[in-house]
């Protein structure tokens, strides 16, 4: 009996000499530090230089490329019928390829009273001058003020693809189209200048697209109708990456 009693003790002190062993295995660690996530930039520029008001050039009314704070494109406070004039404005991409919208925005067209003259013919309490003004914008790219539409300069139209305008379809419309999806120009890319030019007319402007050198004339006809009105509209350049956004299009945009 006392036997059997140490063989059972001997047993479980094996046991418990096996549940206490540990087990070693080879390891190897690398470690990649300081990795980042670093978001791109979407950065436009704007300058404007050779404006010109009924042929003549505009003292004073260039600007170099910045971000655009309370620098104009029109101001003009003495317009007559037939009046017209150009103003050029180069879009610099300082980032990564971007599509590029124009907007209308804010428009406002005011009344200012009504004198002997126009009351002849209007007598409405609202401002008139906008369905009176019409413009058509081409992609300079030479820079020269000159619309070029045949080759070898090749210069496309971007707002108003007619001979003429009907009143009103320049500012009816909110968004203009200058490179998106749609426009096959192509984008604007990083260290890359992209001319507009945008020809204004008080009047019924007409634009000729099958020269070389296309005309673009300016009929102020009889307009007492907004004589003393005056409109303003705020002009917005809008960018949006190209990259992973193939199907952009500036008529679906909506500002933020």
């Amino acid at each position: 009996m006392k036997k059997i009693l140490l063989s059972f003790a001997l047993i479980i002190g094996t046991g418990m000499v096996v549940a206490s062993a540990t087990v070693a295995f080879f390891s190897d660690t690398e470690t990649s530090a300081g990795n980042v996530f670093t978001a791109g930039t979407i950065d436009l520029t704007v300058d404007s230089f050779g404006a010109t008001y009924n042929g003549q050039s505009i003292v004073g009314a260039n600007f170099s490329a910045d971000n655009l704070t309370t620098q104009k494109f029109f101001t003009f406070n003495d317009i007559k019928p037939g009046d017209w004039g150009i103003r050029h404005i180069s879009l610099h991409g300082e980032s990564n390829p971007a599509y590029a919208c124009m907007l209308l925005e804010d428009k406002q067209d005011q009344e200012n009273g009504i004198n002997e003259p126009e009351s002849a013919v209007d007598n409405t309490p609202e401002g008139e001058l906008s369905g009176r003004l019409n413009m058509f914008a081409w992609e300079d790219r030479d820079g020269d003020n000159k619309y070029e539409p045949l080759t070898p300069n090749f210069e496309p139209a971007l707002v108003g693809y007619g001979a003429s305008f009907a009143p009103d379809s320049f500012f009816d419309i909110t968004y203009k189209v200058l490179f998106d999806s749609t426009s096959g120009l192509g984008a604007l890319t990083q260290n890359n200048v992209r001319n507009v030019a945008v020809a204004w007319c008080a009047g019924n402007q007409n634009v000729v697209h099958d020269n070389s050198l296309g005309n673009i004339t300016c009929d102020g006809g009889v307009a007492n109708d907004y004589q003393t009105d005056s409109f303003d509209a705020d002009v917005v350049l809008y960018a949006e990456q190209v990259r992973n956004n193939p199907n952009f299009k500036c008529s679906d945009l909506v500002l933020p």
